[in-house]
């Protein structure tokens, strides 16, 4: 018989993530159930920690018209496995609703995971939100809601999203998923937004992505953003991926872009988590990296 090797357990070097598909965040709407008995859903990624763990509500795009909310999920396992929990969400589409509406569910999406917060084992005073494309149209327009709303998050990753519809006249054609979005554009109601509307001196800090060869939505949409957050002092960092197009499998393999999306989020997790625990005035220090207290312990069968 071959010897048997004996390995010795070590601490543990990261947490152990657990996967919940397809749970229920909202039914109704304005107090009614939804059309057709419709349900929206949420993916779960969470760390087996004892401790509550900070949270990312990851928005996908989908040119506002699909959302598969689970196809990016395994990019995400190893920000998971640094003790984040991660709920992608799915929200209304074009072929449904208008914009505003889809920006609604996400809203609804945060408050009812803040309400859940014990059940889910999350800590409800870190909440940052990310979405690329068209889920980061939703996300920066969330984010600009003060952190201490119901709604609000500490902190945005923006990949490659819409900001300035009414900038691209090639958005105002009859084909485009950005019309069917927002609706022909007009005045008043009908006016299409631009970062104005919503950034603030209080909205989340933010990083925004894109690559300079977009050509689907021009990296200029970001910059108009960048520039909206600046004249407000929102700090912001603008990570421009030379030679990068629309795409979240380029941008998570061929640059940086998903390390600096996790340290920028990790880091203002970690300052919303400390702000919580220790009011400003006996807060000291600067923010570490998140590493999930109390990672590594066993699952429980």
């Amino acid at each position: 018989m071959t010897e048997p090797s004996t390995v010795a357990l070590t601490a543990p070097n990261h947490c152990f993530v657990e996967h919940y598909p397809g749970l229920v965040y909202k039914q109704f709407d304005e107090g009614l159930l939804m059309p057709g008995g419709r349900t929206l859903h949420f993916d779960l990624l969470k760390p087996v920690s004892p401790a509550p763990t900070p949270l990312v509500v990851f928005v996908k795009g989908g040119g506002f018209r699909n959302v598969h909310r689970a196809r990016y999920l395994p990019a995400l396992v190893p920000f998971a496995q640094t003790g984040v929990t991660v709920a992608s969400v799915e929200y209304r589409t074009s072929n449904e609703v208008r914009f505003s509406s889809a920006v609604d569910d996400v809203r609804d999406a945060i408050r009812y995971l803040r309400r859940h917060a014990a059940a889910l084992g999350i800590d409800p005073a870190a909440v940052a939100i990310w979405g690329n494309s068209a889920g980061a149209s939703i996300a920066s327009t969330v984010g600009a809601a003060p952190a201490d709303a119901e709604d609000g998050v500490c902190a945005v990753a923006s990949w490659y999203g819409v900001h300035d519809p009414a900038a691209v006249s090639a958005y105002q054609e009859a084909d485009s998923p950005i019309r069917s979005a927002l609706g022909p554009p007009g005045p008043g109601p009908d006016r299409w937004f631009c970062p104005s509307d919503h950034v603030t001196a209080d909205s989340a800090p933010s990083i925004l992505v894109h690559g300079t060869d977009d050509t689907v939505v021009d990296v200029s949409q970001s910059l108009a953003l960048a520039t909206e957050l600046d004249r407000h002092g929102v700090p912001h960092e603008v990570v421009l991926v030379k030679g990068g197009v629309h795409s979240f499998a380029q941008m998570c393999t061929r640059s940086d872009a998903l390390p600096r999306t996790f340290a920028f989020l990790g880091a203002h997790l970690r300052r919303a988590a400390l702000r919580a625990e220790h009011p400003p005035s006996d807060a000291v220090g600067t923010a570490a990296p998140v590493t999930g207290r109390g990672c590594g312990h066993p699952a429980t069968a």
